[in-house]
């Protein structure tokens, strides 16, 4: 998932597209019940992982720092504006490839609000959403685990991510397991 990503991002870079990165970013007082802590502000978790650190330094790409599962409504700043919003229109953006973690959380609330907002016309001139399932993952956590954990529930990872991508797609987004550019060059 993280090559797929990277390789993607690469050729996204390479060909001047617009990139937009979305980072959990999660203040240690403010819950995401029903997980647990994680992606801390300010911690390594935070950050992008290693082989996509070079997307800092790329003009084309804007990174979004986030404190919930939803990075359309994390995208929302104080004043209502919506970082995301502003980046489709002034790219003039018209398919948003989504990728990354976890399918069937983030991407999913992401793809879900990303639809709802172009279906009732807040997201001009964008027409397709699609998630790119070989570049999107979650995570396992086994029923094993989970029956010792007061309130957990198992979470099984290739399920999960399927159940992800059919509540995407059942949402209207559009399911790839290839993304080509042009006519012509295959990626």
């Amino acid at each position: 998932m993280i090559n797929e990503s990277t390789r993607l991002a690469k050729l996204f870079c390479e060909k001047k597209l617009p990139v937009m990165a979305f980072l959990d970013s999660h203040q240690p007082n403010k819950p995401e019940d029903p997980y647990p802590p994680h992606c801390i502000a300010g911690t390594h978790e935070s950050n992008l992982v290693s082989e996509l650190n070079w997307l800092e330094n790329e003009t084309n790409v804007t990174i979004r720092r986030k404190d919930c599962f939803d990075g359309y409504v994390g995208s929302i700043e104080e004043d209502g504006s919506n970082v995301f919003v502003d980046w489709v229109k002034k790219n003039r953006i018209k398919t948003v490839v989504v990728v990354g973690v976890c399918t069937d959380i983030c991407v999913l609330d992401f793809v879900c609000s990303t639809i709802s907002a172009k279906n009732h016309g807040l997201l001009k001139p964008l027409e397709n959403v699609v998630v790119y399932s070989h570049a999107c993952a979650t995570f396992n956590f086994p029923l094993e685990i989970a029956t010792n954990i007061k309130g957990s529930l198992a979470h099984p990872q290739e399920f999960m991510h399927h159940v992800g991508l059919y509540m995407a797609k059942e949402r209207g987004a559009k399911i790839a397991k290839e993304v080509l550019f042009g006519a012509v060059d295959k990626v």
